[in-house]
């Protein structure tokens, strides 16, 4: 699992996502005006169930959908990380807060930033995703370097305001149960004058291929790779669809972050993805 710190280290940033009351800890248990389990060092929100059903059953979907995943997929995703934290410019930042919203196992800590030792981060999914020996191989730092990792809900963040440097999600915002909601409280979290990167897919049709390699692809891994995997889908009944939002430009997300009162620094629509960083506007 993830080396995380203890929830009473960052119990001063945290309170009740319904109520926004301050939270205590007795033992196990976050007390505020409802209970909240501590495990393993992981703070669990996620009690209050305010997702919908259909939320639900895709989230259950995308849950078996990365199961599937290899260490090819995550190969494969690197550069568009590694693109995401140079063109953005925060991945070389130091000395920070981080929200990450949507994180999954948490390996953006040090596959993202530039100079992770100085970041102070925190993992913030719905989901509890473990590290897969995979990450560590590739990731080391991951091994000793702390985070705080909560369970919660994106659109009901458990988080004060005015907390973090830094908000990111990436390739999340489209699973989602509320969007709008998600983005007004990612404004309401950060610092004045804190940055906010939100990234996904486009569901855009791919460039033309060259017919002329599609004879070599049959025998190369990826292939087999995607073999195998539509074996797993079959057999698990995985949804060939599990997003919540579709998009086929950021015109919503950028409507959504004017509309929050974000001050949009910088886009970028390239390959089939786009970017935004956003800024809270200081007061």
């Amino acid at each position: 699992p993830q080396n995380r710190k203890d929830v009473s280290e960052y119990l001063d940033i945290l309170q009740d996502p319904i109520s926004q009351t301050t939270l205590a800890i007795d033992n196990d248990t976050l007390i505020g005006d409802q209970k909240y389990n501590i495990e393993d060092n992981v703070a669990n929100f996620t009690s209050n169930d305010t997702n919908s059903e259909e939320w639900k059953k895709l989230n259950s979907q995308f849950l078996n959908y990365h199961k599937s995943l290899s260490v090819y997929t995550l190969l494969n995703s690197a550069p568009i990380n590694n693109y995401l934290s140079m063109e953005s410019e925060i991945g070389s930042m130091k000395n920070i807060k981080v929200l990450d919203v949507g994180g999954g196992t948490g390996h953006t800590h040090v596959s993202f930033f530039q100079f992770p030792e100085t970041i102070d981060y925190y993992l913030l999914d719905p989901n509890l995703r473990l590290l897969h020996d995979q990450f560590i191989r590739l990731y080391p730092k991951l091994s000793y370097l702390k985070m705080g990792h909560i369970l919660a809900n994106a659109e009901f963040l458990p988080i004060k305001d005015n907390s973090f440097d830094v908000v990111l999600n990436i390739s999340a915002i489209d699973h989602l149960d509320d969007y709008k909601k998600f983005i007004s409280e990612a404004y309401r979290v950060l610092k004045p004058g804190g940055k906010f990167l939100v990234s996904s897919h486009l569901d855009v049709p791919k460039l033309g291929e060259d017919q002329t390699k599609v004879k070599s692809k049959i025998f190369s891994s990826s292939f087999w790779e995607r073999v195998s995997r539509y074996l797993y889908y079959k057999k698990y009944a995985v949804g060939s669809d599990d997003h919540t939002l579709h998009l086929e430009d950021g015109k919503p997300i950028e409507e959504a972050l004017l509309e929050s009162s974000f001050s949009i620094k910088k886009e970028e629509v390239f390959k089939r993805y786009f970017y935004f960083v956003a800024e809270k506007i200081a007061e």
